[in-house]
């Protein structure tokens, strides 16, 4: 049993790299740098007699007229759209040579060029210019070209072919010899044209294959000397062609042809292709031509292609603006409001069905599948999608009642959030030239399989089920700029609710903190007044009062503190936090701290030492920055063991000082030090000594707004020590 086929083989073939060349010409490939000769082609001496197989090596001066040498150094530094051909008369005959720089080669192209034929080609390409000029849509434009090309050339057929989105072709247009049998309306698979194929069409223009019989003419020697790589073709116009598609021409029946390719938007639109039954070569001038026709029919497809997306546009531009408006009268659901208009939302993609799915919750109008249905289908299109729009005209197991063609529209946002279209199934008759499921014939004589071009290109017909009409490029725009205003008006809506959300906030902190001071000062009052009155009993049910009462003291203290942080907290949040920074020596400010906190710190025997202190003065809101170190002192004491130390200094750096507490307590887990500044964070694990976690949130809050930065650094086990930077004063 002989090995198994490799159907990939077309789609890979490096047809870029064939290391040969056509023989109606020859090749030079040098240094740009040096102008060395590495490679040429075998035929070089029928064109250039000083270039033969002893020009390696040599520079290419030593092998061409010195007019050619002044032009080439002349052409070398100049952009590839700058370079122009040169013209000469060398041993009898005109020659034209062409350059090109390609990954950092020279390739010098020499052949033959015919008498100067410009005047006739250019009286024929102005009568054809002004026809195309006349074209105000696409067929006419396309059979303005095929007359064209044809009365230029003299091929028996010339035909403008079009590409699909998924590389399949047709033929649009078509001028043909009498006899010949029509290709017009004719289809032809993706693998006909394979994808690195189209590449080159999109980097070279014209291509021509004036005889399919031609024998190879190799490169000498066939790699490059400096990459052992073979060199890259794929510019150059004498490239020897794929052995695949001589044989495919063969089996056409034809000998020669030539191609110009259609580019609009920078994709390859389609090709002016040209076939002939017997060898037909070009010359050079007009070739030119050809190239300019098909450069200027590229330009009116952009226009009309323009002008249609303007009308469509136009057409459903009060549909789009009604979707809009109606999107916008939504807060919470942006595509849920796409449903208030039902009629609208089907007819700007003239679709038979439409949904709009938030997470799990599906709603629709129209012929729309089971909600499962939908659900299953948002998320396969959900991953599929790019830059948040997908688009399908065959979905899998589409027809027979199911949705064929879905379009759908997401949002960039962590739950499910889209918007679908549906279309059914509309059965197609398609005629191929030739049966496009024998894409390949495999043949092995010797037992190695190899693929072969199919032989019949006859009428081919085709029954297409599943597929629906494929998407417009305007109905393509209508999703994107509708997906464009979902999420701007999404975002919108969610800066209000936000503001709306800090508006709440912030009344709520000035009403608690007006409110509650207050009575929270009235409590802390007749607390001390009731300590004053039970210490004067001095009995031992009193005492036990007592105990109570300073339970109440501490805590309305600690409510005290609390509604200072909520308003430094919203303050912070709101951006409207303020400081007044002065002159503070950095020592005076640390060794305050540290006298007012010593009490605190006896309690648990934990010394309070100052380390070396710089004698600076730094900007700094005294009340603001001693809120700060306090927090720090007052932590480091927290977790420290009894009898510890914690140690407060400072730094004196080159732009700032650094203010740092250290401490010799267990440390902070890894995992927790990128939250520890975060609003209500709390060290886990800290029993009954637990706060609200905002003093190291406001505390940064102060330190940024004084312009300076906070950090950590801890080591489980050893302690932590925090750092915080202030500008000099």
């Amino acid at each position: 049993m002989n090995p198994p086929v490799d159907l990939d083989h077309c789609a890979t073939e490096p047809i870029h790299i064939p290391g040969a060349v056509q023989p109606h010409g020859c090749l030079i490939a040098f240094d740009p740098a040096t102008l060395r000769i590495s490679n040429l082609s075998a035929n070089c001496a029928e064109f250039l007699p000083l270039a033969g197989a002893g020009a390696l090596g040599r520079t290419v001066h030593d092998c061409v007229p010195a007019a050619v040498g002044q032009w080439l150094g002349d052409a070398l530094p100049l952009p590839a759209a700058e370079r122009e051909a040169f013209r000469w008369r060398g041993d009898g005959r005109n020659l034209v040579a062409v350059l090109h720089v390609t990954d950092g080669l020279g390739l010098l192209e020499v052949e033959p060029d015919a008498e100067d034929d410009s005047p006739a080609i250019a009286r024929a390409v102005e009568r054809g210019l002004r026809r195309l000029a006349g074209s105000e849509s696409l067929g006419p434009l396309v059979a303005e070209t095929v007359r064209l090309v044809r009365e230029l050339t003299a091929f028996d057929r010339v035909m403008v072919y079009r590409f699909d989105a998924d590389g399949h072709g047709s033929v649009i247009a078509e001028a043909k010899a009498d006899e010949l049998e029509p290709y017009l309306g004719l289809h032809y698979p993706e693998s006909d044209i394979p994808r690195q194929a189209r590449e080159l069409y999109l980097r070279q223009w014209f291509r021509a294959i004036p005889d399919a019989r031609y024998t190879p003419v190799p490169l000498v020697p066939p790699l490059r000397a400096d990459t052992g790589r073979p060199i890259d073709l794929t510019d150059c116009s004498l490239r020897s062609v794929s052995p695949v598609h001589l044989e495919y021409m063969a089996n056409m029946g034809v000998q020669a042809s030539m191609s110009v390719s259609l580019i609009v938007d920078g994709r390859l639109w389609g090709l002016v292709n040209a076939i002939h039954r017997t060898p037909l070569g070009l010359t050079p001038r007009l070739r030119q031509a050809c190239e300019s026709v098909g450069r200027l029919v590229s330009l009116q497809l952009a226009a009309l292609e323009a002008i249609e997306m303007q009308r469509a546009e136009a057409g459903h531009a009060g549909t789009m603006n009604r979707l809009v408006a109606a999107m916008r009268k939504t807060d919470a659901d942006v595509f849920g409001g796409l449903l208030a208009e039902p009629d609208a939302l089907l007819d700007v993609m003239h679709a038979e069905g439409a949904a709009v799915v938030v997470d799990r919750e599906v709603r629709g109008c129209g012929m729309v599948p089971a909600d499962a249905e939908v659900r299953r289908l948002a998320e396969w299109a959900a991953s599929q999608a790019t830059d948040g729009v997908f688009r399908s005209h065959e979905v899998p197991g589409g027809g027979d009642g199911y949705p064929s063609g879905l379009l759908v529209i997401a949002l960039p946002t962590p739950d499910l959030r889209c918007a679908m279209w549906f279309r059914p199934e509309v059965v197609q008759t398609v005629s191929w030239g030739g049966d496009p499921t024998k894409i390949v014939e495999a043949a092995s004589p010797d037992g190695v399989p190899r693929l072969h071009p199919r032989r019949s290109f006859a009428l081919w017909q085709q029954t297409l089920r599943g597929h629906a009409l494929r998407w417009s490029a305007a109905e393509m725009r209508a999703a994107a700029d509708l997906r464009r205003s979902a999420i701007e008006i999404d975002l919108a809506a969610k800066f209000r609710r936000e503001q709306e959300a800090v508006r709440v906030r912030d009344e709520l902190v000035a009403v608690v903190s007006h409110d509650l001071r207050t009575p929270l000062s009235v409590v802390t009052m007749q607390s001390f007044l009731i300590q004053r009155l039970l210490d004067e009993d001095g009995t031992e049910r009193s005492k036990r009062m007592r105990a109570s009462s300073d339970v109440i003291q501490r805590a309305a203290d600690r409510m005290s503190k609390l509604l200072v942080d909520l308003l430094d907290l919203a303050k912070i949040e709101a951006g409207r936090y303020q400081v007044t920074p002065t002159r503070q020596p950095v020592t005076t400010m640390l060794e305050d701290v540290c006298s007012l906190l010593q009490p605190v710190a006896g309690v648990r025997q934990i010394a309070l030492v100052s380390a070396l202190l710089p004698e600076v003065e730094v900007m700094a809101d005294p009340e603001r920055m001693f809120q700060v170190l306090s927090n720090l002192v007052g932590n480091a004491i927290k977790f420290s063991p009894d009898g510890g130390q914690v140690t407060i200094g400072a730094t004196a750096r080159p732009g700032d000082c650094e203010i740092w507490v250290e401490d010799q307590g267990p440390g902070i887990d890894p995992e927790q030090l990128p939250h520890l500044f975060d609003r209500y964070w709390q060290a886990p694990g800290n029993g009954g000594s637990r706060g609200f976690g905002l003093g190291l949130y406001i505390s940064r809050g102060i330190v940024v707004a004084h312009g300076g930065q906070i950090r950590v650094e801890s080591t489980p086990g050893k302690g932590s020590r925090f750092l915080f930077t202030l500008p000099y004063a």
